[in-house]
């Protein structure tokens, strides 16, 4: 587990919203689902990103946030995203189901690329 003091950063977790337009099409936008919580954002590097290309080849960085009730679907790979509040807004396109590590029910661990 990883302790508190650890989880200094701040990221806000979205999910893709699509509507209809009217016209056979459909807008895509971002919704909210938490704001700014507690998180930690370490790139991967050597043997940690190795292993983590086999689970899908765009992954850059782990994201370790609080366990929360409905996490699995907040954090839907291909649907979520998270935008890291550090010097300037970051944005990493989640990549990976979560996964409830050690299924403790006390931390989730997700795969991310930084996207433009």
């Amino acid at each position: 587990m990883v302790p508190a003091g650890e989880l200094r950063q701040r990221v806000t977790v979205q999910m893709k919203a699509e509507t209809s337009d009217g016209h056979d099409g459909v807008t895509e936008a971002w919704s909210l689902v938490r704001a700014r919580i507690a998180a930690k954002v370490k790139p991967l590097q050597g043997r940690e990103l190795e292993r983590a290309k086999q689970i899908d080849p765009r992954v850059s960085h782990e994201v370790t946030l609080r366990y929360w009730r409905n996490y699995r679907d907040d954090l839907d790979g291909g649907r979520g995203r998270l935008l890291y509040h550090d010097r300037s807004d970051r944005t990493f396109e989640i990549v990976s189901p979560p996964v409830d590590v050690d299924e403790r029910h006390e931390q989730v661990v997700v795969f991310c690329r930084e996207s433009a």
